[in-house]
């Protein structure tokens, strides 16, 4: 289905890969200012922006020894200039990674930050394809791990299983209006966990709320995110979802 819906890129992308040089020339046009200025949004120096961009065209025509073309990876699961701002970004968090990693091996108390592997940074050569979505859906759990058992349930029933709140104040006898205002106090304590830990992770990283509800909106491997979210643990006392599930159709049915 998704890629049936950008069929037009995926077109566009095989013309590319086929050795046009137009369609490569139209890619770096349409494309090069967009990611540039991304890119120096999000923390990148002019040069780092300029230099990550040159080896991304590289990457997408030709390759690099033993490995297809960058552009051979685009499946058309979202939209071509929303996978370049992707991969534009996910090296910019490698290159910092592997910066912030150099610095630490410089410091004279190296050897004393060793004992304590994640003092030294969550560098990791293996992530440079997927450094945003970890580090995303890394801080997404942080967060929900933090909420109360009876805060992610209601989120859950909420936002999953698409339960009112008028509802959801019958099940726990509460007025609707206390509800909204738990419901909104969550939101905002996972908004604020989010973008804490991405502070903490990446210090540099340059990211609003906006940018990450963006960043998970254009990416397909946010697609199943409803899928994350489900799976955050609640403890063992509450039902399980299909209990829960037919105590739900149970209610529906005797309204």
């Amino acid at each position: 289905m998704q890629a049936r819906a950008y069929e037009p890129d995926l077109a566009f992308v095989r013309k590319v890969l086929e050795g046009d040089e137009t369609a490569a020339d139209s890619l770096r046009r349409k494309h090069h200012a967009k990611m540039y200025a991304m890119l120096c949004a999000r923390g990148a120096s002019e040069t780092e922006a300029e230099d990550l961009i040159a080896d991304i065209w590289s990457d997408c025509f030709r390759g690099r020894s033993r490995h297809p073309a960058l552009l051979s990876k685009y499946g058309g699961r979202c939209a071509l200039q929303s996978w370049l701002v992707t991969v534009a970004l996910n090296r910019l968090i490698a290159l910092k990674r592997r910066q912030r990693f150099q610095l630490d091996l410089s410091e004279p108390g190296f050897q004393r930050l060793t004992a304590d592997p994640n003092q030294v940074g969550p560098f990791s050569p293996s992530s440079n394809e997927t450094a945003i979505t970890d580090l995303l859906l890394l801080s997404l759990r942080k967060a929900f791990s933090l909420c109360t058992a009876e805060t992610v349930l209601m989120l859950k029933l909420v936002h999953l299983y698409d339960i009112s709140q008028r509802e959801i104040g019958r099940m726990w006898r509460w007025h609707e209006s206390k509800v909204c205002r738990q419901l909104n106090r969550a939101r905002n304590e996972i908004k604020a966990c989010v973008l804490s830990e991405i502070q903490r992770t990446d210090p540099w990283l340059k990211l609003t709320w906006e940018d990450f509800v963006q960043i998970c909106a254009d990416s397909p491997d946010f697609s199943d995110l409803r899928e994350v979210i489900d799976d955050v643990q609640v403890p063992q006392v509450h039902r399980s979802k299909k209990e829960r599930t037919e105590e739900l159709n149970i209610s529906s049915s005797e309204r």
